[in-house]
Order: structure tokens, then C-alpha cells, then sequence
């Protein structure tokens, strides 16, 4: 069985490049200004005092770094993520600082003058000077990579949402498209007039929404599944006999919002790389449901499925929807499930927004 998820956080890294020159920018900055206060505070310059600030900041600050490129790819609320970097601060201080005391500790005596803390003490003061450090390192590396991560971020939505609008004109004005369903209608004409008429209305309809709001991003469920049961329409019509469409939608989720046809490139990869590659009448089924913050939906069909280990049929659409959902919000999730000689299932789960 096939099973692929997708998210957001991969989308919120930063380059390594960047995030380690912001990282050596605040270690300079932070252990340049400690020293300033240590000599101010002293009257000289010590370059043991130094040498000891600075492997200190260095080991405080690349922790708290590297813990919060590990907190990117967790799903949890803010608040626990800044009392995870707290406490990744002041205990890496106190680390940093006991190492410190035991290694001068070992050093000659002549090279170990002045007054020694008790290793409880260091590591208590350790820990509140990590907090303090913390200060530091959020405002000198976490929120210069965290407007960087936005920016990039809002510059890959506008992009996926000008590929997203091209992809929507294509899906009603993609000339095959049209000239099949003209072509079909023809034939309709004499034998089928008010069949016919009905094709007619669908596709102006279809091309209507496509033309009369290229820069709606939303729809509603109620829109969405509306639109796709006149796509749907017509592909039956074209392929008389070879399809069968279910429509399973909770009316209670008719409210919900999601991207705009976020489920057309789905459907019409299940009708083409599923139900009509059968020798008799494929289905597509459409489920929608919610629960409490959940928006659920999937596209299914009894077509031959695929070998996992294969190059995925419809990858490019299939691609545009992860991504999409994955800028969409970092609880989104894309799965699909897959066997040769049996059924393909993709499920949706977006968080559960209203009009």
C-alpha cells in the first residue's frame, strides 16, 4: 500500500546558508557585547573571562538553533515551542557553564585564581543567564529567519497562486477540452436537442466562472462540488456509458472553505488514470465530511491502481494540490493509497475554516 503525506514545514525552512550567517552574526554580536559589559564592569580585559563568554554563547546559541530547526517540522502550538527553546537555553547555559567550571577546575593552580562556585550555583545562574541569552538569539537569529521563512513563503503563494489560476483556465478553456465537448454536443443536436441544450449550459457555465473570477481563491464546498459535478457532466457526456460519478457531500460541510478547485486536478486524474482505463464502467467517488476542526475529502476510484514503485500517472496535478494544501496550513495533509490491480484513494484533510 502506498501511503504519502504531505505539510507545510518543509515549506518554512530557511537555507543552511542563511540560517548559519545569521547564527555567526549573533554569536559575534552577543559575545562582543558581553565583553564590552565585562570590561566596562571590570576596568581590564581578560582573555580567559573572553575566551570562556564566547564558547559559552557559542554553545547556548547553536543549540537553541539547532533545536528550533527541529521544532520547524512539529506540529505544535506556539507557546510550547517557545517553553521548549527556554528550557533548551537555560539548561544548555547550564552545561556550558559547569563544563566551563570543571575545566578551569582542572587547571593549574596558577591558572585557576579567583573565587569558585559551587557546581549547584553555576548551574543555576547558568540557567538564568541562558534565558537571558535566549533574548538574544530570538531577536538576532529567530526572527530575521522567521520574516525570511514568511517572506519566501508569501512569494510561493503568490506564484502557486498565479499557477493555480492558469491551471483553473486550462481545466474549462484547455482547447481539447472544449472542442470534445463542442464536438459532443454537436452529435447531441438532432438526436438529443434537450441534452444538447443541457451541455450547452454547463460549459457556459464552466467558462463563465472561469473567466468572471480568475482571482477568487476560495470557494465554499457548496461551490466547489457545484462546479465539479458540471465538469463531471461532461465528461460523462463524452464518454457515454464508461462513467459513473458519486456524490457523497455532508450538508453540514457545504459551508466549509477551501482552496478554489483544490479537487478538480484529483478528479480528472481518477477518470483518466483510473476509470477509464477499465474495460467496463468505472466509478469516481467524491466523500466530503468534517468534524470538529477537520475538513475532510476524497476522491476514489476502481480503476487498475498503480505500482507504487512506478512513476506516479497524473504526478503533475497531484504535485500542485500538495503543494497548495502545504502552504495552505501546516496541519493540512495529503495521502494517497495505491495497489496494483485495485482501487487509488487520495484523502484531503484540511483545518475546518467557514465562510
Amino acid at each position: 500500500m502506498l501511503a504519502q503525506t504531505g505539510g507545510v514545514a518543509a515549506a518554512a525552512h530557511e537555507p543552511t546558508s542563511h540560517g548559519k550567517a545569521h547564527l555567526g552574526k549573533a554569536v559575534l554580536i552577543t559575545t562582543a557585547v558581553l565583553w564590552l559589559l565585562d570590561w566596562v564592569s571590570t576596568g581590564r580585559f581578560d582573555a580567559r573571562e573572553a575566551l570562556g563568554i564566547a564558547a559559552w554563547v557559542s554553545a547556548v546559541l547553536g543549540a537553541l538553533t539547532a533545536v528550533a530547526r527541529r521544532l520547524d517540522t512539529q506540529r505544535m502550538p506556539v507557546w510550547r515551542q517557545l517553553l521548549a527553546l527556554a528550557l533548551t537555553a537555560g539548561i544548555a547555559s547550564s552545561l556550558a557553564r559547569i563544563a566551563l567550571l570543571l575545566l578551569v577546575m582542572a587547571l593549574p593552580e596558577s591558572f585557576a585564581e579567583g573565587p569558585r562556585q559551587t557546581l549547584g550555583a553555576t548551574a543555576v545562574i547558568g540557567f538564568f543567564d541562558g534565558d537571558a541569552l535566549f533574548g538574544f538569539w530570538a531577536l538576532l537569529v529567530e526572527l530575521p529567519r522567521r520574516i525570511g521563512a514568511e517572506r519566501r513563503l508569501e512569494q510561493e503563494r503568490h506564484a502557486l497562486r498565479q499557477e493555480a489560476e492558469l491551471a483553473r483556465i486550462r481545466a474549462a478553456l484547455e482547447p481539447h477540452f472544449v472542442l470534445n465537448t463542442l464536438n459532443t454536443i454537436a452529435g447531441l443536436v438532432t438526436e438529443e436537442p434537450r441534452e444538447a441544450r443541457n451541455l450547452i449550459a454547463t460549459l457556459g457555465d464552466l467558462l463563465r466562472d472561469a473567466m468572471q473570477e480568475p482571482r477568487r481563491h476560495r470557494h465554499t464546498v457548496r461551490e466547489e462540488v457545484s462546479w465539479l459535478r458540471g465538469f463531471a457532466r461532461i465528461l460523462e457526456s463524452r464518454h457515454v456509458g464508461r462513467l459513473a460519478f458519486e456524490w457523497d457531500v455532508d450538508r453540514s460541510a457545504e459551508d466549509c472553505v477551501l482552496p478554489a478547485l483544490l479537487l478538480q486536478p484529483l478528479l480528472e486524474n481518477a477518470v483518466h488514470h483510473g476509470a477509464l482505463r477499465r474495460p467496463d464502467r468505472g466509478r469516481v467517488a467524491l466523500r466530503i465530511a468534517h468534524d470538529a476542526d477537520r475538513l475532510r475529502c476524497i476522491v476514489e476510484d476502481d480503476g487498475p491502481g498503480f505500482d507504487p514503485g512506478a512513476a506516479r500517472p497524473g504526478g503533475r496535478g497531484l504535485n500542485l494540490v500538495r503543494r497548495r494544501i502545504a502552504l495552505e496550513s501546516a496541519h493540512a495533509s495529503l495521502r494517497v493509497d495505491a495497489k496494483p490491480g485495485g482501487r487509488t484513494r487520495v484523502e484531503i484533510v484540511l483545518p475546518k475554516r467557514t465562510a
